[in-house]
């Protein structure tokens, strides 16, 4: 299972460009940075950022392993042509899995509601 490489965002430069370029929505334990890139031929894919200040290893790479399962689980809620950064902040860890997921369908319905207006 897991998240397909060809949906997620890997190069420094994707990254990058999301985050300077991107708009942003803010939530309790994350920050999320979307764009819509002008090519209509790929799915919308994700990328995942845990600095230091989230925790240790164990603790970034559990924020990481979560936000990728909740993309998987409901990656149809986002449009089909979304670039998305999430940028996990250190009080991801105070939320259960229902309430991380709640932030994430919340976020999702943002991102879906700004991508019809534009």
């Amino acid at each position: 299972m897991g998240v397909p490489t060809s949906k997620r965002i890997r190069k420094r430069n994707d990254f990058q460009e999301i985050r300077s370029q991107g708009e942003k929505v803010f939530c309790k334990s994350f920050v999320c940075q979307y764009r819509f890139p002008q090519e209509q031929d790929f799915a919308c894919r994700l990328g995942v950022i845990a600095s230091r200040r989230v925790g240790n290893a164990v603790k970034r790479n559990r924020g990481k392993r979560i936000m990728r399962e909740l993309f998987r689980m409901h990656e149809a809620k986002l449009p089909s042509n979304c670039d998305v950064v999430v940028i996990l902040r250190s009080s991801y860890a105070r939320y259960t899995f229902a309430e991380l997921e709640s932030h994430f369908l919340n976020t999702c319905a943002i991102i879906l509601k700004s991508s019809k207006i534009s």
